[in-house]
Formats: structure tokens, sequence, C-alpha cells
């Protein structure tokens, strides 16, 4: 497979969709898997793309590949997919199921659901982006899935309006299916609300800050709160969750670019280039050029 100097990030309007809902601009679309499949072949090679999904699995069997690890695919299964993700399958001729494209905007006309990119299958770092429906909750999400189909397709009157209401009732059902129905304490909401902000603030500047004492200073705590927070949380320090964000992205660009190694260092703010090739082995266990060539092999059909 010819690499290309920079990894495809897709929109909703790159997507061939026959049912193109001209009220829903570029921020929502629904289709049946299967036909999503045929009418979207590109989507088998390697991508990202800036909004998320949501995909349920009804018929068929696969592999799911979310940023080098593997899912598998297989009826009640659902994936979770924030932007920015990397992701690419290999799928039974026999698949289908639904999936959805949505973006915050679009949510965000009638509520102000700020929770979304804090939703449990939203944190790409913490938890798995892929979950299993028990066989007697899959016709429930199924149906609510129709429901949205089904005003996709007729296009009466509200219907905008009354997809994103059932788009909520989705993503609150997932939610409790994912997490238990059992409701959080206060102060484990309050974790998990500073979780989201450290992860958050950084994946946005993880390129240019990588010292803990930076991100303590933006959250306005003190580093040893921020060490406690992370281990309490997550069994893990802060400065693991930064290393693992900065090699996530090194990950992406070994693979799907043709940059050279040096280059990719002084894309992530590394001068010296045998610091970062001595960083990632330590993290992988292979060096950069190993590691490029053993995941461009796998993806050799």
């Amino acid at each position: 497979m010819k690499m290309t100097t920079q990894l495809p990030v897709f929109s909703i309007s790159n997507y061939e969709d026959y049912n193109h809902c001209q009220h829903c601009g570029n921020n929502f679309y629904i289709r049946k898997f299967n036909k999503h499949i045929q009418g979207n072949s590109f989507v088998n090679k390697p991508h990202g793309h800036d909004f998320f999904i949501l995909l349920l699995i009804t018929e068929g069997s696969g592999t799911h590949y979310i940023d080098f690890k593997s899912y598998d695919v297989k009826p009640g299964a659902v994936f979770f997919l924030s932007p920015g993700q990397v992701h690419h399958w290999n799928l039974s001729s026999d698949i289908n199921g639904y999936i959805i494209f949505f973006t915050k905007e679009y949510l965000l006309v009638d509520f102000n659901y700020n929770k979304l990119p804090k939703l449990p299958f939203f944190y790409t770092s913490i938890n798995s982006p892929s979950m299993g429906l028990k066989e007697e909750e899959l016709p429930e999400i199924l149906k609510i899935f129709q429901h949205i189909d089904k005003e996709y397709l007729a296009r009466q009157r509200f219907f905008h309006d009354i997809i994103r209401l059932r788009l909520k009732m989705l993503l609150i059902e997932m939610e409790r299916k994912y997490t238990g129905k059992k409701v959080m304490p206060d102060l484990m909401k309050f974790q998990e609300n500073q979780i989201y902000r450290f992860e958050s603030l950084v994946d946005e500047h993880f390129k240019d800050h990588k010292a803990v004492s930076e991100y303590a200073d933006m959250m306005s705590i003190s580093i040893k709160q921020l060490m406690s927070l992370c281990k309490k949380a997550l069994n893990k320090t802060p400065g693991d969750l930064i290393q693992e964000r900065v090699i996530l992205e090194a990950k992406r660009l070994l693979v799907h670019s043709d940059y050279s190694i040096s280059m990719i260092a002084q894309m992530l703010n590394y001068t010296d280039n045998s610091y970062f090739t001595r960083l990632f082995r330590k993290a992988t266990s292979m060096t950069p050029e190993q590691f490029r060539i053993n995941k461009r092999l796998s993806y050799v059909i």
C-alpha cells in the first residue's frame, strides 16, 4: 500500500450519501453499514476524521483497527470514535449494521451538551472505544438507530430536531450500558472531570509542553495533586499520559506519512534525534524505523 505524505482526514462532506440531507449541512450522516462500505471504499485504508462516530454491528465479522489496537467485529459490537482517531478495518462480505457521523455543533443547536467529549467511551486513552451489547440489549439499541434513520430518510417537519433528541437518548443509553446504571459519587465525578481536563490539555499541548509542572499550572493545582489524581484514577503518572500521547502521535506519523525520522522528531519538538529514538524504543521495544517497517508490512494486503 502506497503511503502518502499525510494521513487523510475526512469530513462528513467527503462521504457519498444518496440520501444526503441539505438541512443537516455537513454535520450529520446515518446509513446502513453495508451501504456505507459499498459507497465509500476508501474507508478500508487507515484514515482520520473531524467528527464523532457511532457504529453498531448487527451482522458479519472482522477486525476493527483503532490507533494500532485491534477489536473484534461481531453482532452486538458498538464502536465509538472521537475526532482525530485513526482507524480502518477488515470485514466479512456479509457485514451490516448502522453507522452515524455527527459533529459537536450538530448537538449544540438545541443542547448545551458539553458532556459529549466527556462520555466514557470517548475517553480515548482511558477507556476502550468498543463494547459488546448483551443479546437482550441489542434490539433496544438497534431500534433507536432505526428511528433515527427513519427520520433522516422521511424528512418530515422538524425531523432534525427529532434526530438530535434521539441521538442524545442513544448516547445516554450507551453510557448507561458502558458504565452500569449506578449513580457516580460527587467525588468520583470531580476526579473524572479533572482527568478529562488534563487529557484535553495534553492533547492540545503535547508537542510544545512535556513537563508535568506546566500542566499543573494550567489546571491551577499542585504537581502533587496532579500526581495523586492520575495515580488514583488511572494508576499512572501524569508523565506517563504525556509520553503515551507523544508516542501515539509518533506512531501515526511513522506509519501514515513519508516524513523522515528526524523530521518527525522535530515535529514533536525533539531536537536530539537519538533521544527521541531512545524514548520511542523504551516505550515500544522497537526503533522508529523498525516500527514503521513492521506496521506498514501489516497493512499490505
